[in-house]
């Protein structure tokens, strides 16, 4: 049991010690004689890669960004890379650096079937992913053609698929690697578990209440968590609703602080479903900032939203299958109380953080 326990902790240091994770995009626009590529990085993971990434001249970047961009016609000749401008958007949380370039092939090569490579911080950091999306033309739709990582630095571009769901894969992956590299996402729900095998006795945390209480308290809250995220995550992939990303964000760790103190003490016994959906639906902003940047439209982005947030619920039904048995086991022994005390004031600590990094 002490293993156990100990494992838990170790798990949960892990969680709120790691850091989030979001990818970088690059959308391609055909153009007249060449491609129009504009590729959007967020700094703190390209500063991992790149040493005093936030102050690095325009030039000093634009070299980096054209040593990692490779596009490669058929015939093995390599295309040339124009970085027409770098822009650093420090005012926004997470910062971003957005660099527009030109690619034009070969002469005599095709346009529409090129190998495109890229690894401007994939090389240093594995779990970094950047979504590939491309559109035939300004104004067009866009479609997800892949995704790009440590094991895969490289795909092939060809001309418009037609298919309705083309990409529908990448974004279930997408949806998957939120949630398990979004630290703040699964640290809120793992902290709001913390007490979900317990009874509520004269305004504290009481003993066990039992399997089948556990059941309907999971039930409850990630069913109301989901509705919540899913109803943001649509409106705001819509445009219909959108939020600066620093609020949202700083929301989402107060939201993590909450849980923390309801851990400790319950401050909102049998309300848990309602909590749970009101910080969805701040969650779901978050998350529709992951796919809206792609700038899909129509059964595109029905089914992209669709397979992104498929790919949240299969991670977030994992991270329940993982915790409920230990909730089980754990919950019967009186240590419970110090390591359910001890994750609640790591959780509360890290929100505190966020909060400060996100003002």
């Amino acid at each position: 049991m002490k293993r156990l326990i100990a494992a838990c902790s170790l798990m949960w240091a892990m969680a709120a010690g790691a850091h989030p994770s979001p990818q970088s995009e690059v959308l391609l626009e055909s153009r007249p004689g060449g491609i129009r590529a504009e590729l959007v990085l967020p700094l703190e993971e390209l500063a991992l890669a790149l040493p005093g990434a936030a102050h690095a001249s325009e030039a000093q970047m634009a070299a980096y960004l054209a040593a990692h961009i490779r596009p490669v016609a058929p015939d093995g000749r390599a295309w040339v890379v124009k970085i027409e401008q770098v822009r650093w958007l420090m005012s926004q949380r997470p910062a971003d650096v957005v660099a527009t370039m030109t690619l034009r092939p070969p002469a005599g090569a095709p346009l529409d079937r090129f190998t495109f490579a890229n690894d401007a911080i994939s090389h240093q950091v594995q779990s970094h992913l950047t979504v590939v999306a491309l559109r035939s033309a300004p104004g067009e739709p866009s479609r997800v053609l892949g995704t790009l990582h440590y094991g895969q630095r490289s795909l092939q571009v060809q001309g418009a698929d037609p298919r309705w769901w083309s990409g529908s894969t990448d974004l279930f992956r997408l949806g998957v690697q939120h949630i398990a590299e979004g630290t703040d996402h699964l640290l809120f729900l793992l902290t709001l578990l913390l007490p979900a095998a317990l009874l509520v006795k004269d305004g504290k945390w009481a003993g066990f209440g039992g399997a089948r209480h556990l059941l309907v308290y999971l039930l409850k809250v990630v069913t109301a968590f989901t509705l919540g995220h899913s109803v943001t995550l649509m409106l705001g992939a819509w445009g219909t609703v959108r939020l600066p990303e620093q609020p949202v964000e700083f929301a989402i760790a107060v939201s993590i602080l909450f849980s923390a103190v309801h851990a400790w003490r319950p401050i909102f016994p049998r309300r848990e479903g309602w909590i749970a959906f009101g910080f969805g639906l701040v969650h779901g902003l978050a998350f529709a900032s992951a796919i809206r940047e792609l700038q899909l439209s129509g059964a595109r982005l029905v089914t992209g939203v669709l397979a992104f947030n498929l790919g949240i619920e299969a991670m977030q039904m994992v991270v329940i299958l993982i915790a409920a048995p230990l909730l089980i086991l754990l919950a019967r022994r009186p240590s419970y109380r110090m390591v359910r005390q001890a994750a609640a004031l790591m959780s509360a600590v890290m929100a505190i953080v966020w909060m400060s990094q996100r003002v």
